[in-house]
This record gives structure tokens, C-alpha cells and sequence, in this order.
């Protein structure tokens, strides 16, 4: 008798163990209905991009003339321009070594890219609200998709930082190749950060159980409003030809959607 019982029982458990692997197999294969609807989650994206690129642009500001008053560079302290944004007032008098150079211009946009990795990280690392941590992505997707769009704004002859090196330096010729390559490259490893910090945003209100559910939330949640910000900001400062600016611009949406692990 006891032989028996045992016998039903580990039957019973076997076929409580295959139960449980039928349901986990139907649940993969039927579609399950995501808590958000993507155009939805885009909106809320882009809202949060517009002050998200407000604060980057200001603390590239606050950056920019610290550091150019630590190298040397007179700095008559913060403005409020035309579009709205901070201004960091440098001035570009007296004789400076081509690597002071390059600290006062780049140190602005490179830090604001480790700042906003650096929240980011934090915000998800703590149980923050949802607003919150799509504004820490928005963040983090406008300060690193915007040093590629710099470093080609050397290349092209247009205006930013790098360009400014550029002119600072007598515009080498033969150098601008080699900054069109990195820009590249830059836009391929800042936009493979993004997709990959958004698929971790996203995998809470949208599907990411395959490549390409992962490619659509890395577009709604990194690469439309990251398009959004780097439109209006490339409208309000112009670092490019018009041409220049939209090819790029569809570049980086591209890089979002391909570049997704």
C-alpha cells in the first residue's frame, strides 16, 4: 500500500512538472498584452526629452566655464540666450597650448555624457517612479547621441565644440577624415548604449522577448524622443548645413533600431 501511494504521488508530481512546463510554453508562444501602448510610452518619452536636453545643455554650460576658468580662460559667468538655454560666457583671448584648448571646449559635452550615465545608473539602481526613469533615460539618450552630431559638425566645417578646436588649430585639412570616422564610430557605440539602456527602461511596460520587440522599444523609447530633442536643438543651434543636420539625424534613428543586442 505505502509502495502505492508513493507511486501516485510521484506521478502526480510529474505531471504537476509537466503542467507547469506546458503553461510557461503556451504564455511564450500566445502574445501577452503589454500594460502601455507604445504610442503612449513615445509621448511620454518625448515630453520628458524636451527638459531632459534643457538640462544637459545647461549643465554643458556650467561645465564649459568652469573649466575654461581653471585653465585659464576669462569667464564672465552664466547667461540666458535667445532660445532659453544657458550660455556660458568664455572668452577666447591670449595664447594657449592646442590640449588647453581641447579641455575648455570638449570638457562641457564629454562630461555631461558621464553625468548622465552616472544618473542613470542610479536612478535605475533604486526603486525610482516611472516619470523618473524615463527622464534619466532621456537624459542619458540626448548627452551621448549629441557628441557624435559634435564630432561631425567638425568634419562638416559647422559649428560646436570640435568645430572650434578645428578653427583654434588653423583647420587641418587631412584631420577631418579621421573625425568623420570617428564620428561614426561614436554614433555606433553611443547608439548601441542607448537601445540597450532603454530595452532595460522598457522591458517594464513593453514586450522585449524577442529582437525584434526589442529593436521597436529601443525606437519608441530611445529613438523617437532622442530625435525630437536633437531636432530642436539642431534648430535652435544650428551646428550644421540643413542637409547635413536631417541625414544625420536619420543616421542616428537607424543606428537605434539596428544597433540592439
Amino acid at each position: 500500500m505505502y509502495g502505492a501511494l508513493r507511486g501516485r504521488a510521484s506521478t502526480t508530481g510529474v505531471a504537476a512538472v509537466q503542467f507547469r512546463r506546458s503553461a510557461s510554453l503556451l504564455f511564450s508562444v500566445v502574445p501577452q498584452k503589454e500594460p502601455l501602448s507604445p504610442p503612449l510610452l513615445a509621448l511620454a518619452g518625448i515630453l520628458a526629452a524636451v527638459p531632459a536636453a534643457w538640462l544637459v545643455l545647461a549643465t554643458d554650460a556650467v561645465l564649459t566655464g568652469s573649466t575654461s576658468a581653471v585653465a585659464g580662460f576669462p569667464w564672465a559667468g552664466l547667461s540666458l540666450g535667445r532660445s532659453f538655454t544657458l550660455q556660458a560666457n568664455v572668452g577666447t583671448g591670449g595664447s594657449h597650448a592646442p590640449v588647453v584648448w581641447a579641455v575648455a571646449l570638449l570638457a562641457g559635452p564629454v562630461g555631461c555624457a558621464v553625468l548622465a550615465l552616472a544618473v542613470q545608473l542610479l536612478v535605475e539602481s533604486m526603486r525610482s517612479p516611472p516619470w523618473l526613469r524615463v527622464l534619466a533615460l532621456q537624459l542619458l539618450a540626448f548627452a551621448w547621441l549629441r557628441l557624435p552630431a559634435l564630432l561631425a559638425a567638425g568634419a562638416a566645417r559647422g559649428r560646436g565644440p570640435v568645430a572650434d578646436l578645428y578653427a583654434r588649430l588653423g583647420e587641418p585639412e587631412p584631420g577631418r577624415w579621421p573625425v568623420a570616422l570617428l564620428a561614426g564610430l561614436a554614433l555606433a557605440a553611443a547608439a548601441a548604449l542607448v537601445a540597450g539602456r532603454a530595452v532595460a527602461v522598457g522591458r517594464t511596460w513593453m514586450r522585449v522577448d524577442g529582437r525584434g520587440f526589442r529593436r521597436r522599444v529601443a525606437r519608441v523609447l530611445g529613438g523617437y524622443p532622442a530625435l525630437v530633442a536633437l531636432a530642436g536643438w539642431s534648430v535652435l543651434m544650428p551646428w550644421a548645413a540643413p542637409a547635413w543636420m536631417v541625414l544625420w539625424l536619420l543616421l542616428t534613428l537607424s543606428a537605434l533600431s539596428v544597433l540592439v543586442s
